[in-house]
């Protein structure tokens, strides 16, 4: 079996691509489990540090010759990853559309010359919502409020139309909030939920651009990886015909709620400085703070029990 991975070397990428080695099987187009033969990892920059064990492929996704050169026919499936984030789409407009739309077309019409039809997880986002009521259900129409969000709900039309007619076997996952990633703030305009917690525990100054009584749906990022695979792993019937889109299970939590659990692991909250951002601030508020998410729980994705447990995986994997 051979399984790709847009967006390889980002954050998710790596760790999804670290799980499958580990694993190294998935569920193939028949049902049935099977070794995973080759890992590509598709991204724009080679890292520093490439994965051993998988290969690499380093280019513009937006290309049509890109896809059809590291697409090879022999391709299973692929894990749709890359994008560009939230605050970085709304500030660039053209660019958020290249990776986040056009790439995303030109990845499904490669993926639809395959001989065989390849299973496709599309990585979604929260960021559908626009305005969202106190809890989304199911069923909430997505009218978002932002580029990124936007870009996002085309993709999964085109996933779900692209599934429809029988050209792929597409699955598009709505992704909470991340917490807590590692590394240094990016671009994205969720970045502060993890700095928040990140740099105090570190001895750092972090900025909060939000009022800390802002609501979040999060999760953490091994419960997302398992999630992806889950998804890639359910079979047809268990995604059913109604609909091709899921809204993954979160953990409702405010911001001031996570800084007095930092404070029960030992973080200094003094250094977390409120320093409002309009921007950020209207696109978090756009997003949804609670989610019934009764179709995915029926299909078997998991969600984290506590906000603590998710502190203490960081400190375990990170710090200590």
């Amino acid at each position: 079996m051979k399984i790709v991975i847009t967006g390889g070397y980002g954050f998710l990428g790596q760790l999804l691509a670290k799980k499958l080695l580990e694993i190294g099987k998935l569920v193939d187009r028949n049902g049935d489990l099977k070794t995973i033969d080759d890992i590509i990892l598709i991204d724009q920059i080679e890292p520093k540090n490439p994965i051993k064990d998988v290969r690499s492929i380093f280019g513009d996704i937006s290309e049509p010759i890109f896809f059809n050169q590291a697409i090879t026919d022999d391709v299973d499936g692929v894990f749709h990853l890359a994008a560009i984030v939230s605050s970085a789409a709304e500030a660039d407009f053209d660019l958020g559309m290249k990776v986040n739309l056009d790439a995303t077309r030109i990845l499904l019409e490669r993926c639809r010359k395959l001989p065989n039809k390849a299973k496709i997880v599309f990585s979604s986002s929260v960021a559908v919502f626009g305005n969202a009521p106190l809890i989304v259900e199911d069923d909430t129409p997505a009218l978002p409020l932002s580029s990124y969000g936007m870009q996002k709900i085309l993709g999964e039309y085109l996933i779900s139309e692209y599934t429809r007619k029988n050209y792929i076997d597409g699955r598009c996952v709505r992704l909470p909030t991340i917490a807590i990633r590692p590394g240094k703030p990016n671009k994205a305009a969720s970045s502060f939920v993890s700095s928040i917690i990140r740099e105090p525990l570190s001895g750092e100054n972090a900025i909060c651009p939000v009022d800390r009584s802002q609501s979040l749906w999060i999760q953490s990022p091994s419960v997302i990886i398992e999630n992806l695979i889950h998804a890639y792993n359910l079979n047809q019937q268990e995604w059913g015909t109604e609909s091709r889109v899921v809204n993954l299970p979160g953990l409702t939590i405010t911001v001031a709620e996570m800084i007095a659990s930092l404070k029960t692991h030992g973080g200094n909250t003094s250094l977390i400085i409120d320093k409002p951002d309009e921007t950020i601030s209207r696109l978090v508020k756009s997003w949804p703070g609670a989610m019934n998410t009764k179709r995915a729980r029926k299909m078997g994705f998991k969600n984290n029990d506590n906000f603590d447990s998710m502190i203490e995986e960081f400190i375990d994997q990170q710090i200590s």
